[in-house]
């Protein structure tokens, strides 16, 4: 029982990491194309 949600808890993790880091990246490559007036 305890392995299974160390197990959960570990590739929940992963999946936040990755998630946040391509969202990162998204973000990244998205704000030099924002023109000055939309950013705050």
């Amino acid at each position: 029982m305890k392995r299974i949600a160390c197990t959960l808890i570990t590739s929940l993790f992963l999946l936040l990491a990755t998630a946040s880091s391509v969202f990162a990246c998204a973000y990244y490559l998205y704000q030099p194309k924002t023109p000055k007036a939309l950013q705050k």
